[in-house]
């Protein structure tokens, strides 16, 4: 059959680009989402195309030239055979849409399925609402498989590729194994449920693993990164810092990046003489009353019901503004044949029905509620019409019409009502916020914004208008490639320190070439992994064999520094042909191998300090003191997960003002806070030996903060090396410990 596509023109803000540009090998911004911003029908065996520009069209197309931009989705049909897929493919490609398509069942496990049963309403703190199906799973991971090939297919470099949203959660890994190198950006544009929630989807491990092949990972709010932090901790036991965490030797950054809208073009409509006839005639409806507007999709985490008993509440406690106020609810239709949908949509009907039943009169209905959508034109003139927007979502992950509204405010006056729950109100904080779930609270909310005087409505308004100017759609789009940008130069410059076979050529040829070598090697984190119980970390047979064969060259000296107790080093190695250096440089067996410590350091602080740590240890189980002679150590590694960070950081705080009253320096380190006197630490300690030996080789290897000092204090040409990636004053870095071991053995063999 021959069909007669017929396309409706793009103007210059939308995504029209000359088909030869498709072709040329020019680095491409390749954007992947569930649906393309197109929509196709059938109409008469033709197909129509129609723009469906939403938010990340427009702020693409405003921030980059539209022929470097790429976008890969579901076009929203269903080909009929292989020759009409071949013809959506042709027409798309004009305007670099890359079609991924589905068939019906796909699209009923993958979307409807696993998409919208399982991750939207866990991820709107709905588990109620949870279906799980096993079916939904495998097709959720094969439709992912699917997208990925397709974006693979391009036959051009990508600037960057940028996934949107949870249907693809899967999708920056699948990326990520095929291809190292790519720059990969996700925005998760719902809200991170709380790691507790989030721990009830089987699937956990999968989906967090799946985000963790991006570079950068983007939420509308910082509390929904927070949330997938906790997650990837308690699901993956990785550390992290407060946006950034380590994965397979890659460092991803996590970040609040809110979006926003359109603003000019919403301040341009509102002010067109057409939208101000718009507004007029819908105001004539109600020429004295008040107009309350909420514009909603059908759903379950928009409020909907909680916005009706709300007013209901409104109607009993304040009758003088019966006949003076009407509630106007637009409700976008949406997936009602879904059996919670139909549920929560028949609610709505017998809701609206009680309140008009109870308070209605001839000359008066006091909810008014349209199951449809508007037109851009007439719903702007519904917002310029208005008195007051009425957002009661009890979960959103921004919500835009919120701002769409202030938007349209610039030449009328308006309040918005806004939940505590809708990402949006962290910014707009001149709204009236309101916990949806307090019916009296936000009747009263509703009483507040109709007595707010002018005055006060347009402060509150011209200082929303401002963040909505400021932070529109574009400057998200440009906030998140620039630091995506930003992040990959991180990560190269990361790389750029790592040990890689050519630096460990490099320096097994100073190595070589030497003769007087040095080494400074930390214990914990270095030479041994980390134990719950700092006792339980003893050397192994393999240690020994190496820092053995160090030795075993007589230009050698080998130095083990650490912050361990002189007790436990001596127990380990005295009798053993290399020097120790023990509690951050108070001991040590250096020149002739016997002990000896620091003298004149004061321990009066002592006893305070270790009554303060007693008392947190008290409250937090898993938590312990290890009293040295010259230091206090306190160790939360046995902790809950977030409960020792939490506890170390309020000890932290307590023992602060200590410091310089006694002379003490506080060490932060792996699960451990360790108090010692400033007069000493393992730089100090290294350079007194490194005085004596005059070495013409120097390597200096440790995991953590003590072990700053080491770097900083020894000579600039020193090989010093961190183990991990994290910001150090040593030159180079080592993935894992295990990797120190490694290391040591191919540069002493080699």
């Amino acid at each position: 059959m021959d069909y007669k596509p017929i396309v409706i023109q793009y103007n210059s803000s939308t995504l029209q680009i000359n088909r030869s540009n498709i072709l040329m090998k020019k680095k491409k911004k390749i954007i992947i989402s569930n649906r393309l911003p197109i929509q196709i029908e059938r109409k008469k065996e033709k197909l129509i195309i129609k723009p469906s520009a939403g938010g990340l069209a427009t702020g693409l197309n405003s921030a980059f030239d539209t022929d470097e931009i790429l976008w890969v989705g579901w076009p929203g049909i269903v080909p009929k055979d292989e020759e009409e897929k071949e013809k959506i493919v042709e027409l798309l490609k004009p305007m670099s849409l890359l079609p991924v398509f589905l068939s019906k069942d796909e699209i009923r496990n993958f979307y409807e399925g696993y998409s919208n049963e399982v991750l939207w309403p866990i991820c709107h703190y709905q588990p109620g609402y949870i279906h799980f199906d096993r079916e939904y799973w495998s097709t959720y991971v094969m439709v992912n498989k699917k997208f990925c090939e397709a974006a693979l297919s391009i036959d051009a470099p990508s600037d960057f590729i940028w996934v949107q949203d949870y249907q693809l959660m899967l999708l920056p890994q699948l990326l990520r194994l095929e291809n190292q190198e790519l720059n990969i950006g996700y925005f998760h544009h719902i809200p991170f449920p709380s790691e507790e929630l989030f721990m009830n989807i089987p699937q956990r491990k999968e989906l967090v693993e799946g985000l963790l092949g991006a570079d950068l990972i983007g939420f509308h709010t910082f509390a929904d990164s927070q949330n997938f932090l906790n997650a990837c901790k308690k699901i993956l036991h990785v550390s992290s810092g407060h946006n950034q965490l380590k994965y397979k030797d890659r460092h991803i950054f996590i970040e609040s990046f809110p979006m926003g809208i359109d603003f000019d073009k919403f301040v341009e409509v509102s002010s067109q003489p057409k939208i101000q006839s718009i507004a007029n005639q819908f105001r004539s409806h109600f020429p004295d009353q008040k107009i309350i507007i909420a514009v909603d999709r059908l759903d379950y985490s928009k409020g909907i019901l909680e916005r009706l008993r709300a007013f209901l509440t409104f109607l009993e406690k304040y009758p003088e503004w019966h006949t003076k106020v009407v509630l106007y609810m637009l409700i976008v239709p949406s997936r009602d044949k879904v059996s919670q949908y139909k549920k929560l949509k028949d609610e709505i009907n017998r809701k609206v029905s009680e309140i008009n039943s109870i308070y209605g009169k001839l000359s008066w209905t006091p909810v008014l509620y349209f199951y449809k959508s508007l037109p851009f034109e007439e719903l702007v003139g519904l917002y310029v019409a208005s008195d007051i927007c009425m957002i009661t979502s009890t979960r959103d992950g921004m919500n835009l019409v919120s701002k769409e509204y202030i938007a349209s405010k610039t030449l009328s006056k308006g309040v918005l009502i806004l939940s505590e729950f809708a990402g949006a109100s962290k910014e707009l904080v001149d709204a009236l916020i309101i916990n949806p779930y307090n019916r009296t609270e936000t009747a009263d909310s509703i009483y507040q914004a109709l007595k707010m005087p002018p005055e006060e409505i347009q402060e509150r308004t011209d200082a929303n208008i401002q963040i909505i100017q400021k932070f529109n759609v574009q400057h998200w789009v440009q906030l998140f490639t620039n630091r995506l940008a930003e992040t990959k130069a991180i990560q190269r410059d990361e790389w750029a320190r790592r040990i890689s076979d050519k630096v460990l050529n490099s320096i097994s040829e100073r190595y070589s070439k030497s003769s007087n070598r040095l080494f400074f090697l930390d214990y914990d984190g270095t030479l041994v992994k980390f134990q719950n119980h700092a006792q339980k970390a003893t050397p192994t047979t393999l240690l020994y064999n190496l820092l053995d064969n160090i030795i075993s060259d007589p230009l050698n000296t080998l130095v083990i520094i650490s912050g361990r107790s002189q007790e436990s080093l001596s127990s380990w190695f005295d009798g053993r042909s290399y020097y120790l250096v023990a509690e951050h440089g108070i001991w040590s067996n250096f020149p002739n191998f016997n002990w000896s410590y620091k003298k004149g350091l004061a321990l009066h602080w002592m006893p305070e300090v270790r009554k303060l740590m007693e008392k947190l240890a008290d409250q937090t189980p898993g938590a312990y003191i290890e009293v040295k002679p010259y230091s206090l150590a306190w160790h939360y590694r046995k902790v809950e997960l977030g409960l020792g960070e939490l506890k170390a950081t309020e000890l932290k705080e307590i023992l602060n003002p200590m410091l310089n009253d006694y002379g003490l320096q506080l060490l932060d380190g792996n699960a451990v806070i360790e108090v010692k006197n400033t007069e000493v630490n393992k730089g100090k300690a290294a350079l007194e030996i490194a005085g004596h030996i005059k070495a013409d080789f120097m390597l200096a290897i440790g995991d953590d903060i003590t072990d700053e000092d080491l770097f900083r204090y020894l000579p600039q040409s020193t090989i010093s090396i961190k183990v991990g990636s994290n910001k150090s004053a040593a030159k180079y870095y080592l993935d894992e410990q295990e990797d120190v071991l490694q290391f040591l053995n191919q540069l002493i063999v080699k």
